[in-house]
């Protein structure tokens, strides 16, 4: 099976089936670099064969650091998952399971009046209803996504409410609409704090970001926002918005909202973007010049180089007409389960068409618009213009980036500007460090600390 460029005979590159899906059965989350190799896990720490589950589920025992899972309960289930058969439908089936019996629990704890059992169940019951929804296209019932969302959106409202003090639930102007947040206050004082802007990536939700700085922000005496943008939580999964490039026009609405507090420093706010976050954050960041500190974790600079080059290969193999007619009569009836979840989750965040196909069980079919959407997040072409503290981060054995990507942001940027470098040694050497969060905060808030730090008075 050959692509041809449209009213032409001759083979384009070389493209087949076989180097297709090549690149496509990747088994990493997200769609596997071009130049970058994921290496398969450890033994000692291999829980899943199948290299996308095993990184998902490293997440669930990394959340134990910071009590949103228990690594008994999570261990159960992937036994149980390997023992039924390792795949979409079973890892959903299971953690749906489990995330509906920490629900119970909690109901019953506050009813009798356990208000931190309470807490506790519910912030587990968030996580693992997170860990469903990340597979729900590959499963039987790929439209249960906003239902799912919900289920994990109740369960981290209801721990949220069981803070002291209460996380407060705030929704940002957003062009004629609001972007959902809430507040973290390490205490009930209105005195102004430096505050930290959480900024999330493709697809992981608001439950993620309490082990990924909102636990540590409040330990350390900073407030924290964690909100959702276009292409995340509520959005996407409710409102059908996609991500969309420019992403200042996300976070100055943002920060408006956090100056107008009374118990903000306006002059101490700083973001992290975590994942495909620390591209989004770095775009914000050239444009909107309030924000006192920046990290980047990890240093990104494009979307599209993230994905395998063959499918820049099939993007370029002629005009629409063509590289969609290649897409639909020779690509997606063909794709294998892995291969169909991994397009459908990756490109339905960039792509509505995508998204509306998803829901329905397939693979969207205008890939050439697809493409063309993606390739505008490029995140780096202002990074001249970024002017607060710089910190970027970069993983040894990344798997979602090209190689040395987060190394070549550092080195474009500007001073003040600093790189951590996380490593396998150490056991944070994966794309987001699912298994060192503690290392991976404690590196970055000691950062922020150091740079938001007032200046002394004499």
């Amino acid at each position: 099976m050959h692509f041809y460029r449209s009213g032409e005979d001759d083979v384009k590159d070389g493209l087949t089936r076989r180097t297709l899906l090549s690149g496509l059965a990747l088994g990493a989350v997200p769609l596997r670099a071009r130049g970058s190799e994921a290496p398969p896990a450890p033994a000692a720490r291999r829980l899943f064969a199948q290299p996308d589950l095993d990184f998902l589920a490293s997440f669930a025992l990394g959340a134990t650091s910071y009590g949103s899972a228990e690594a008994g309960e999570v261990l159960a289930a992937i036994d149980r998952i390997n023992a039924a058969g390792a795949a979409y439908q079973t890892y959903f089936d299971e953690f749906i399971a489990l995330a509906r019996r920490l629900s119970a629990e909690g109901d019953a704890a506050l009813r009798a009046g356990h208000k931190e059992t309470a807490r506790a169940a519910s912030l587990r019951a968030a996580h693992y209803y997170k860990q469903a929804l990340f597979v729900v296209f590959g499963t039987s019932t790929p439209g249960d996504g906003a239902r799912v969302y919900g289920a994990m959106q109740a369960q981290w409202h209801r721990a949220a409410g069981l803070f002291d003090p209460p996380f407060e639930r705030v929704e940002i102007p957003y062009e004629g609409t609001t972007l959902p947040a809430y507040f973290l206050k390490p205490d009930r004082s209105q005195r102004r704090r430096p505050t930290v802007i959480l900024n999330n990536g493709s697809d992981a939700q608001n439950i993620d970001l309490w082990a990924y700085g909102g636990a540590t922000a409040l330990a350390r005496g900073y407030n924290a926002l964690i909100f959702e943008g276009p292409g995340q939580g509520a959005m996407y999964f409710e409102r059908h918005v996609v991500f969309r490039p420019d992403w200042e026009k996300v976070i100055t609405p943002v920060v408006d909202a956090l100056v107008a507090r009374p118990d903000v420093d306006p002059k101490r706010i700083a973001i992290t973007g975590w994942s495909m976050g620390g591209g989004l954050v770095l775009r914000a960041a050239a444009f909107e010049h309030r924000l006192a500190a920046v990290v980047a974790d990890p240093g990104i600079d494009e979307s599209w180089a993230s994905f395998p080059e063959i499918l820049h290969r099939v993007a370029g193999a002629g005009d629409s007409d063509a590289v969609n007619r290649i897409w639909r009569t020779q690509i997606i009836n063909d794709l294998k389960p892995v291969e169909r979840f991994t397009i459908m989750n990756k490109i339905s965040i960039f792509s509505r068409k995508f998204e509306e196909a998803a829901r329905a069980g397939r693979v969207g079919d205008d890939f050439y618009d697809a493409a063309k959407a993606i390739q505008q997040f490029r995140f780096a072409d202002a990074l001249d213009r970024v002017t607060a503290p710089l910190l970027i981060t970069s993983y040894e054995n990344e798997h979602t980036n090209p190689p040395g990507t987060a190394e070549k942001v550092f080195a474009r940027a500007k001073e003040p500007k600093k790189m951590i470098r996380f490593l396998a040694a150490d056991g944070a050497g994966d794309h987001d460090a699912p298994l060192a969060p503690q290392r991976r905060n404690n590196a970055i808030f000691d950062w922020l600390d150091e740079t938001l730090r007032p200046p002394k008075t004499r």
